[in-house]
């Protein structure tokens, strides 16, 4: 038994009985398959269905943690893994179905001890279109996502780099996940809190990679579309990738970009009638007194600087 792949399976849930009941068993045939321990960790975050009732009577192996107070998906993810007790974490939504073979494919990348994270090929069974495939490209003011196919970037044997590691189904190394102090709750309550972790992680020298072999199912943002509103999704995105780029980016040659080109950037936006960037970044400015602080933290381990992280995962 290898005590190296041990495995602590963290799920942050919110009102997610019938998800549970849905993507349980097929994680549970998953930890039968694998050769080394695995415990799972529930956080219900304050839900007020019947989740915890429903887990203590038919899963009672399962450790279930209970927020006190609704507080959003990272500070729930964090509470599991200061929980776990294994040496990867797996982060994983309860809407996220996983195939029996999921471990065997993806631990072997952690022997490399650069490795920081592990995505496996994220599929919307509606569409069969992957959605863990996130690079850069240049835009604006710094750079826009672009999402690709397998087909577009799989080269068997290679390390395949990713610009994040999705919080809703990647394995962690735990220590470096703990010395990095997990997701940044300024992200609440949910979104870019894996990009800005993922980040991060590149600029402590740490790598951020894909298995293709390893596939698991997820619709599309299903959990939170039937929570909230479309527009308070976008708003809240929005804000949250400005926050991303004050608090993680640190080469002078870019805040100059970003700065020059800001005012053209927000002046598009009212034209196009792209409202939610505008709110967005307004919305972030309530912010702004803590990001000094912030990025003063961030920068003990930040040892690669921003244009050499993009050009790894462009």
């Amino acid at each position: 038994m290898d005590m190296n792949k041990s495995v602590s399976v963290v799920i942050p849930s919110y009102n997610g009985r019938s998800l549970l009941e849905k993507n349980l068993p097929a994680l549970m045939r998953s930890i039968a398959a694998h050769d080394a321990p695995v415990e799972i960790i529930i956080v219900d975050d304050a839900g007020d269905d019947d989740t915890v009732d429903f887990i203590r009577q038919n899963y009672p192996q399962i450790i279930l943690l209970v927020n006190d107070k609704n507080s959003g998906f990272g500070e729930t993810v964090n509470r599991g893994i200061s929980a776990a007790r294994n040496k990867i974490v797996l982060a994983l939504n309860n809407d996220v179905l996983v195939e029996e073979d999921f471990f065997a494919k993806t631990l072997h990348w952690f022997e490399d001890p650069q490795v920081f994270s592990v995505t496996p090929n994220m599929v919307d069974p509606r569409e069969g279109r992957s959605q863990a495939i996130t690079r850069l490209k240049p835009g604006i003011c710094w750079f826009r996502t672009v999402n690709l196919q397998l087909s577009d970037v799989c080269r068997q044997g290679r390390e395949i780099p990713l610009f994040f590691a999705s919080g809703g189904a990647s394995l962690f190394d735990r220590e470096k996940l703990l010395l990095l102090g997990g997701f940044d709750p300024i992200y609440s309550p949910f979104y870019v809190e894996d990009m800005d972790l993922s980040y991060r992680a590149w600029k402590a020298g740490w790598k951020c990679l894909m298995e293709p072999e390893a596939t698991v199912y997820h619709e599309t943002s299903s959990t939170i579309l039937g929570l909230h509103t479309k527009r308070k999704i976008k708003f809240i995105g929005d804000r949250n990738r400005t926050l991303f780029l004050w608090l993680n980016i640190t080469d002078s040659s870019l805040i100059l970009r970003y700065f020059l080109f800001l005012p053209f950037s927000l002046l598009y936006d009212i034209v196009a009638f792209r409202k939610y960037k505008f709110v967005g970044f307004f919305r972030a400015l309530a912010y702004l007194p803590l990001i000094p602080e912030l990025r003063r933290k961030r920068k003990v381990y930040f040892a690669v600087r921003d244009n050499d992280v993009f050009d790894k995962i462009s």
